[in-house]
């Protein structure tokens, strides 16, 4: 892969890792400094400054996943796998669980063509999770649900 290669596909690695970083609608530090130190360990050592303005000047509306993934699709199962741990990594910097940004994961394996099995041990178990919240919600006496909804 030649240097300006690889440069095109940092850019496209740290937009993938940005949109990550805000699938649940904010930026938290932790994921910032998250991709910051992956797209470093990729680089093996410091941003550069273009990739370092890059992150700075993300901004997640008009982001397409689908646009964005597409240098990856042709990608070995390996390589794409890779990229969807990097995302992970970003997912769980907070160290809070959000179905968006397991969403977001989910949804950009299936945009680079990934079959679930291959995917299947990142995502959070998010529909027996919302299983679970379902039941304890219909489980809730009337007067419960009726003040959570004030």
């Amino acid at each position: 892969m030649s240097e300006s290669e690889m440069a095109d596909r940092i850019d496209v690695i740290t937009d993938l890792l940005m949109g990550a970083a805000y699938s649940d609608g904010s930026l938290e530090g932790r994921e910032e400094a998250t991709v910051r130190r992956l797209l470093g360990e990729l680089l093996d050592g410091a941003l550069p400054a273009a990739t370092d303005a890059r992150i700075a000047k993300f901004s997640p509306e008009g982001f397409d996943l689908e646009e964005t993934a597409a240098p990856f699709r042709d990608d070995s199962p390996e390589r794409k796998r890779k990229l969807l741990e990097l995302v992970v990594a970003v997912r769980d910097a907070d160290d809070v669980f959000d179905t968006d940004e397991d969403d977001y994961m989910t949804a950009l394996a299936r945009a680079l063509g990934m079959k679930p099995e291959e995917y299947a041990d990142l995502a959070l178990q998010i529909e027996e999770l919302r299983s679970s919240l379902d039941e304890v919600r219909r489980s809730m006496p009337p007067v419960l649900l009726t003040a959570r909804k004030s």
